[in-house]
């Protein structure tokens, strides 16, 4: 079977489990390749993140992040946009890097690395692994190249999802001038606080790195839904009457309808990464005391990725400045934000994991700030 034949059953939505058989593929035909994995790049903070990997032995490298600067040799790839082979990983680069150290740890000795492209972006790396040195000759390269295009295929396919609806909901509702979608720059600083608190929450949760980026991608859609909102309850400037309310609450039922059209039309009603998108737009309002909406769910009964994104809308909304406020003090949005985890209106885990990431919080909004 040619690699440009093989077909990755979308359906699952679970790129893990799709890496596993693409492994098992390739072991029918090279049984020394013993791992695959891939690395997510993302440019705005030049990380490097571990995301899914199949591995013969079942220990896998897991919640590793690296600057791309910090690894100059993956650097040149990327830059060069060229594949490289190794073959005694232990004689050409040592243990310099945590990623090196570990794959001499497990006995891995030869290795096979493609960068994956978006366009002309960097978006991952897909590394093949080998416990045998000087395995991967120019043939067996030459194969897994061209299957290293399906994948990216693959992988690019689940971003653009996020990034169509995304686009399309800035686009409807006019991004620029809709309050209470804010900017774009309260979507990037709400995506990357909601992947400080799954980096820190998934082990506890049995959840792996492919979750911790699905969160980081859909957090931003949240509330898509207001794409249906009429524009003089969006834009209103002063208090909401009891009906306007209730019309802008509509907007999760109105944002759980377009994920659920979006899954149907594109086959992806059985993915992992759409029921996390769901359910980031249909419980993020919710609250574990119960007082939420739409369904006025309690604690571990509101999906988790909901839980972190609420938390991620609460400390931006105190953090950040908005044009009926000025932004709250460090120590003021950190007493607000323990209190709604005393009452249990937060979740109390998710608002620990951001609080304790202090000096990442603090790159984030440096990073994301608002324009004057």
């Amino acid at each position: 079977m040619s690699p440009s034949s093989v077909f990755l059953p979308t359906a699952e939505g679970d790129l893990t489990r799709q890496l596993r058989d693409v492994h098992a593929l390739v072991r029918s035909t090279f049984a020394f390749v013993d791992r695959i994995a891939l690395a997510l790049y993302d440019a705005s903070t030049d990380l490097l993140k571990t995301f899914a990997s199949s591995n013969v032995d079942a220990v896998t490298l897991a919640g590793h992040q690296v600057e791309l600067a910090r690894v100059p040799s993956l650097a040149v790839l990327a830059a060069q946009r060229r594949d490289r082979v190794v073959h005694d990983i232990g004689r050409e680069f040592g243990s310099t890097s945590t990623h090196s150290a570990w794959l001499q740890a497990r006995g891995y000795r030869a290795s096979y690395t493609v960068p994956l492209y978006d366009g002309t972006e960097l978006a991952a790396f897909l590394f093949f692994d080998s416990k045998t040195a000087a395995s991967f000759t120019p043939a067996v390269a030459a194969w897994l190249g061209r299957l290293s295009r399906v994948v990216a295929r693959q992988l690019l396919a689940r971003r653009r999802l996020a990034g169509g609806v995304l686009g399309a909901a800035r686009v409807a509702i006019g991004l620029a001038r809709a309050r209470d979608l804010e900017t774009g720059q309260h979507l990037e600083r709400m995506a990357h606080y909601s992947r400080l608190m799954a980096h820190a929450l998934a082990p506890a949760h049995g959840r792996g790195d492919e979750y911790v980026e699905d969160v980081f991608l859909f957090a931003p859609l949240h509330d898509i839904g207001k794409v249906g909102i009429p524009d003089r309850i969006l834009h209103k400037t002063g208090k909401l009457d009891a009906d306007e309310w209730a019309v802008m609450r509509r907007h999760v039922e109105i944002g759980e309808r377009i994920i659920d059209t979006i899954a149907s039309c594109g086959g992806h009603d059985d993915s992992g990464a759409l029921r996390t998108m769901r359910n980031i737009v249909a419980e993020h309002h919710e609250r574990c005391d119960g007082s939420g909406y739409p369904r006025g769910l309690r604690g571990d009964a509101i999906a988790l990725e909901a839980r972190i994104v609420a938390v991620a809308d609460v400390y931006d909304a105190l953090s950040s400045r908005r044009p009926y406020k000025q932004p709250w003090s460090e120590d003021a949005v950190r007493q607000q934000m323990l209190a709604e985890a005393d009452t249990r209106r937060l979740d109390a885990d998710c608002v620990a994991a951001l609080l304790a990431a202090a000096d990442e919080r603090r790159r984030i909004a440096q990073r994301f700030t608002e324009p004057e």
